[in-house]
């Protein structure tokens, strides 16, 4: 059977050894006219689970050239989106669909920048692994920072009192949510991995990519009451921050000025990652690489390298699973008694966050930490 619009992927940058792809540019109104359209029956990865298409209804596109019927189309789509893709050279404009998609969510305006380097070797890497590696240049895009009322097409449920978190949540089960965002959670959900590379901005992420997470994490599509934590719904999914500092490390050592990194890491990879059911992959943290020599930085981009090899075989960060909690209004969604009392005769606390009055367990935000039977284990989940 045929399908509809909304079901197709807007690519909005096609790379050259992928260039036979539909691309879709971002459309709006409704028109009668249908037009089918011819495709490789080799295409995107969401249509894995759907049947050998051999062809496409779509509503007609007023900015797409439709004169030919059959073939592919092409689109001029915005900046700031692109995709690589490995390739069979035999069969140039196909790829295999169980390949694995990688997403990096970029925030950085130079493309001089040390962080630019760090994304080129992502996609390098990645790609030789035979990764479709999707990059969202938040900068390249001029992608929207601000979470408003805009990003809601329609009616607003309740226009006397706006609350974003809830009128999202219905435009998102109704499809009224603004084509940026319906663009930037359709690569969320092809991705098997997600990797977001910024500059640490006052402990935290640049204000364009906590935009991003403001308004692409919407409640409903990242997470829900009942779908949180270890039973989030993007569970079998990773993710993981790679960030350069201005500071050096030793600044950020639980005795720096700055105090521990583990604590400034937590409201990102607990609060945000975690909490949308992500398995959190320890952060690659570059310290200071503009105070550093030449040698030092091209030495942090091979380590980074190695490390991507075998990225996805890492276990993951140590969380506090919800099993652990009374997850009821009635019991306040507190930990367990019977955990309460387990945890006594330990030396630490559970996680960063879940200290209990005891010493933060070392490093728990920035390294994989042992386990035996009494310790929380790594929320991995393969």
């Amino acid at each position: 059977m045929p399908i509809h619009l909304v079901d197709v992927e807007l690519f909005q940058r096609i790379s050259v050894n992928f260039d036979l792809l539909v691309a879709l540019e971002q459309y709006s109104g409704i028109c009668t006219k249908s037009l089918v359209v011819e495709i490789f029956h080799s295409g995107p990865k969401w249509w894995s689970d759907r049947p050998m298409l051999k062809s496409i209804e779509l509503n007609c596109l007023p900015t797409v050239n439709t004169e030919k019927a059959t073939g592919s189309i092409r689109a001029t789509v915005p900046p700031g989106t692109w995709s690589t893709v490995q390739t069979d050279p035999t069969h140039r404009h196909t790829r295999s669909m169980a390949q694995k998609t990688a997403l990096i969510v970029y925030a950085h305006q130079s493309t001089g920048s040390f962080n630019a380097a760090v994304r080129d070797v992502a996609v390098q890497e990645l790609t030789e692994q035979g990764y479709r590696v999707v990059v969202s240049d938040l900068y390249a895009m001029n992608f929207k920072a601000n979470a408003t009322q805009d990003d809601i097409i329609g009616d607003l449920k309740n226009p006397e009192l706006f609350q974003y978190g809830d009128e999202t949540m219905h435009a998102w089960m109704e499809g009224r949510l603004s084509d940026d965002i319906v663009a930037e959670q359709r690569k969320v959900e092809e991705a098997e991995l997600i990797i977001f590379q910024f500059p640490l901005y006052w402990f935290s992420v640049p204000a364009i990519m906590k935009g991003w997470m403001d308004r692409v994490l919407a409640q409903g599509f990242a997470f829900s009451l009942e779908k949180m934590y270890n039973n989030g719904i993007f569970k079998k999914k990773k993710a993981m921050l790679s960030f350069s500092t201005g500071a050096t490390q030793t600044m950020f050592r639980p005795d720096g000025i700055n105090g521990d990194i583990n604590i400034s890491l937590w409201p990102l990879q607990n609060g945000t990652l975690h909490f949308c059911g992500f398995q959190v992959l320890a952060p690659q943290i570059f310290w200071s690489p503009a105070h550093c020599p030449p040698a030092v930085r091209t030495a942090m981009l091979e380590g980074w390298r190695t490390r991507l090899k075998g990225l996805l075989a890492e276990k993951c960060l140590t969380f506090a699973p919800c099993e652990m909690f009374d997850l009821s209004f009635q019991g306040g969604f507190m930990l367990r008694p019977k955990v309460k009392e387990e945890q006594e005769s330990q030396p630490f606390g559970i996680t960063t966050g879940h200290h209990l009055g005891k010493p933060l367990p070392p490093d728990n935000q920035i390294k994989v930490q042992p386990t035996d039977e009494n310790s929380v284990k790594p929320s991995c989940r393969n």
